[in-house]
């Protein structure tokens, strides 16, 4: 009988040293997938404050219309260019001479040109293309509508 015991409590202890063991791993799976996660926030917080992120924004005003360009991100962004209906900005016909955004936007900052949007221009809406550099090395663009 105290055989049976003693093969019953090693089957006993052998299950749970089976089962502590299994949630040993699952427990270190998951601690090494959290850590992935951190990893990867960390990773894009670092991106994100290289990054300019630019949008376009159309406003009527007393003056007449005006194109912003807005640059929300924690970075400046070079080299910026615009296209209008797949034309650059100062080709097309709303474009005023000599009103053009400039090629560098600061962080967190917005500029702007004169639009003419008159009778004999084509009325919004507007496809736009914003394309510039920034310190992430990457080729950003933002493609969109651009209406009032």
């Amino acid at each position: 009988m105290t055989d049976i015991i003693s093969a019953f409590s090693l089957v006993v202890s052998i299950v749970a040293l089976w089962r502590s063991e299994k949630a040993h791993r699952e427990a270190n799976a998951a601690q090494r997938r959290i850590v992935e996660i951190e990893e990867q926030r960390e990773r894009e917080r670092r991106l994100s404050a290289l990054q300019a992120s630019l949008y376009p924004r159309l406003s009527r005003t007393e003056r007449g219309e005006r194109l912003y360009v807005v640059n929300s991100g924690k970075a400046e962004a070079r080299n910026v260019r615009v296209k209008l209906d797949g034309v650059p900005l100062n080709e097309h016909p709303v474009a005023v001479r000599g009103s053009d955004i400039p090629t560098l936007i600061g962080a967190n900052s917005e500029v702007s040109c004169v639009l003419a949007i008159t009778l004999g221009s084509p009325p919004p809406p507007y496809e736009i293309e914003i394309r510039w550099d920034d310190d992430s090395g990457m080729d950003r663009v933002y493609r969109g509508t651009l209406t009032f």
